[in-house]
């Protein structure tokens, strides 16, 4: 008996240990200009039809935690993380980023016809999909070549993929009332529009993110008054014509196999923070300025305001 108190006193010293990690939620806003949710849509009758300003327009955002950022035209045409060494031919070097995130992520999407098409966090429900589909003049199809006009259809068909019975399992759609106001609309989606500044704005979370500052900076207790480092990232904007996102792996994700549905639904690729400029296109946006933390308490709105072109 007397020997187990000493081993527990050991025990209880070991749990108050203080590693010193800076590790927290970081939390900030990305804002988009209205005019890169806004594009011209040639349709089926040769007439040409403006769209947006449209969160529809607006495909996943990726934000990432890099050591810092440098102008266009030193690495990239546009902003780009700093690199490490190249170390394969013809294979820019790695960013190296400490972390990441995104606001909306590439979702299953039950048809193959959707397959790399569809962003979480942009459609208010199942009709809207089948709806915006028709209107940019490629309507959407079943596995059977079928035109689909009912978005109840579309609904069922991914609860019974996914063998899921609530929006929120499957998270295509708005599941919930985000802004407290009592119903789900496009209030409740990832970005929401000022109209007084045309601009979409959404929030961001970096789970558990570990802070990374500049450790031999003079005069600044760590986690503030430090410089730390530097956010930045992308939004990328669905394919012209095809509607698909570069940033998605057609070739992997979940897999359906019934019948005649054998198709993969895609996933992001697992290299996006390290290789982004193998992912960037013509179309998409980037942030033009990067935000340096300085204090891991800090709050960021990042622009995502630079066109590729």
């Amino acid at each position: 008996m007397h020997r187990v108190i000493p081993l527990l006193s050991l025990l209880a010293s070991g749990c108050a240990y203080e590693e010193g990690l800076l590790i927290q939620n970081m939390t900030g806003t990305v804002h988009i200009p209205g005019q890169f949710a806004t594009r011209d849509i040639v349709l089926p009758d040769g007439t040409t039809e403006t769209l947006g300003p449209d969160i529809k327009l607006l495909g996943p955002v990726y934000l990432g935690l890099f050591p810092s950022v440098q102008p266009a035209n030193v690495a990239e045409r546009y902003p780009y993380p700093e690199v490490g060494p190249q170390y394969k031919a013809d294979v820019q070097g790695d960013t190296y980023p400490y972390g990441g995130t995104t606001v909306g992520d590439l979702r299953y999407a039950c048809f193959s016809f959707l397959a790399c098409k569809l962003s979480s966090g942009r459609f208010v429900d199942y009709q809207e999909i089948v709806d915006w589909y028709a209107k940019i003049g490629t309507p959407l199809k079943d596995e059977a070549g079928a035109e689909v006009t009912n978005g109840e259809y579309l609904r069922q068909t991914c609860y019974n993929i996914l063998a899921a019975t609530t929006d929120d399992e499957v998270r295509i759609t708005a599941y919930e009332d985000r802004n407290d106001d009592g119903t789900i609309d496009a209030g409740d989606l990832d970005f929401v529009y000022d109209a007084a500044n045309d601009e979409f704005v959404g929030e961001f979370t970096l789970w558990q993110q570990e802070f990374f500052y500049d450790q031999n900076q003079e005069g600044c207790t760590p986690g503030k008054d430090c410089t730390g480092f530097s956010l930045w990232g992308w939004v990328d904007s669905p394919g012209a014509g095809s509607f698909q996102f570069s940033t998605c792996d057609a070739s992997s994700g979940f897999q359906n196999q019934e019948y005649n549905a054998d198709f993969f639904g895609g996933r992001a690729h697992q290299d996006l923070l390290n290789f982004p400029s193998k992912y960037i296109s013509t179309g998409d946006v980037v942030a033009s300025e990067p935000f340096v933390w300085s204090n891991i308490d800090d709050h960021p709105a990042l622009y995502l305001d630079f066109p590729v072109e």
